[in-house]
């Protein structure tokens, strides 16, 4: 069965806006004028527009086509982008930091309600748990335990844990990540993220539940992450509900 076009649509005026090739509130091209440059049917394109409606890049206009509203965020806006799917080094390279990476723990286990309760994973997954601490310009920003399904994503190593999941998952075995479930939290640092992150006692921090899924619709991926709040910033896109 061939693949769906609509992500590499969706890729390509993705990253066409963010250059600035469709700037803020211009129009895009038509959907007619769409489909004869990919090469593809009105249900891919429409498909593309939906995702980037989504994540707040176009807005669609009945009767006026499909306007752009994403705009570069403002430079001294230095959080680790938890509105989208970037990854830390992209999150960094974006803010023009250096990125590092320490992996603390590395191990596999089984899922079950006293290891990862309310997980998500059936009882018995077997599971990556990675516990990294990310680090920017020098300065600790975030301890993050990721628990991955090797079931989903099998195949998972240290030094991938060090270089980067998601390229071995998008690059290597052709996996397509597509939705994140996130809620956010404000709680008091543990003594031990305190000390990881060099914070003073009795520190606030930013928690990030992540569960993941990829193009199949199944869960591969729950992510607990604490983030110092020099080094958080949330992106939500909402829409106001007809009446």
């Amino acid at each position: 069965m061939a693949r769906s076009i609509y992500p590499q649509i969706t890729q390509a005026l993705r990253e066409e806006i963010r250059s600035g090739a469709h700037p803020f509130q211009s129009l895009l091209p038509t959907e007619d004028q769409l489909c004869e440059r990919f090469g593809c049917s009105h249900a891919a394109v429409r498909r593309a527009l939906q995702e980037l409606a989504a994540t707040g890049f176009v807005q669609p206009r009945q009767g006026r086509g499909v306007t752009v509203i994403w705009q570069p965020e403002r430079v001294e806006t230095a959080g680790y982008a938890t509105g989208g799917l970037e990854t830390f080094p992209e999150t960094c390279a974006a803010r023009g930091l250096t990125p590092k990476t320490k992996l603390l723990v590395f191990e596999r286990l089984l899922a079950d309600e006293q290891v990862l309760p309310g997980s998500g994973f059936a009882e018995g997954t077997p599971l990556v748990h990675m516990r990294r601490l990310r680090i920017a310009d020098s300065t600790p920003v975030a301890v993050e335990d990721t628990y991955t399904s090797e079931h989903e994503i099998p195949g998972i190593t240290e030094e991938i844990a060090l270089t980067g999941t998601y390229a071995y998952i998008e690059g290597n075995l052709g996996i397509e990540i597509l939705t994140s479930r996130r809620t956010f939290s404000m709680e008091r640092a543990s003594a031990e993220d305190a000390h990881l992150l060099s914070l003073p006692e009795d520190s606030h921090i930013a928690r990030i539940e992540s569960h993941t899924f990829c193009s199949t619709g199944a869960q591969f991926e729950v992510i607990f992450a604490r983030q110092v709040p020099e080094f958080f910033s949330a992106r939500v896109v909402v829409t106001r509900p007809k009446h």
